[in-house]
């Protein structure tokens, strides 16, 4: 089972556990289905440039007990997490990560995630991972901002309550995170909840609840 669930990758594991709705609350029709705790850090070079976004979810109890359930093709569960977090990532590069960033209102290229990890916290399926930008940008020259979301709305991801975005690199202490939390209207809240699983994915959906964190350096 493991295998299968490699293979599958995130999202289509997230599509799994809605079949077994039973276990929640939420309606069948109602997005989003799945939740992650967002912790990020903007890594920074010497120059003071950001380089890449460290981002750490904590997955929910639902997700964790399906992948948990799942696991056990070795006597190792690390290596299970691993492997489960490399099949995970490799599904999303065709999604930038549900990362978007941006400097000076520009879409930033991102390169290819090659450092994670993955292990069990609290009772919850961690994921930690490195997206590095294909190029160096200043966030003293130009705006910065960056939002975590899945287009779709499938998964809602959020910075966890009390945390701040942190910084990484020589010159982290003279930046600053803002979170922006989202406002959708009563409008897009219905469409959310209206939406039919068997429809075609909103990919325009997910943006219109995703928290924009806009970063300020000195």
């Amino acid at each position: 089972m493991v295998r299968r669930l490699r293979e599958m990758g995130l999202c289509a594991v997230l599509a799994l556990a809605l079949v077994m709705q039973v276990w929640t609350a939420a309606p069948a029709s109602a997005h989003p289905h799945a939740w992650i705790d967002l912790r990020s850090t903007v890594v920074l070079n010497e120059a003071g440039q950001a380089i890449a976004l460290e981002q750490e979810w904590l997955f929910d109890d639902f997700y964790t007990a399906v992948a948990t359930e799942a696991s056990g093709s070795t006597n190792d569960k690390k290596t299970d997490w691993m492997e489960l977090a490399k099949s995970n990532l490799d599904s999303l590069k065709a999604y930038n990560y549900f990362t978007e960033i941006r400097s000076g209102g520009e879409k930033v290229t991102l390169g290819t995630v090659s450092e994670y990890d993955s292990e069990v916290r609290g009772g919850r399926l961690w994921m930690r991972f490195v997206v590095p930008l294909a190029s160096p940008v200043d966030p003293k020259a130009k705006d910065f901002s960056f939002s975590v979301y899945d287009p779709s709305y499938y998964i809602e991801i959020l910075h966890m309550k009390g945390d701040v975005v942190a910084f990484k690199g020589p010159s982290a202490n003279t930046c600053r995170g803002y979170v922006l939390t989202p406002k959708p209207t009563t409008e897009m809240l219905l469409l959310a909840q209206a939406i039919d699983d068997n429809a075609k994915p909103d990919t325009g959906l997910g943006k219109m609840f995703a928290e924009r964190v806009e970063v300020s350096c000195r």
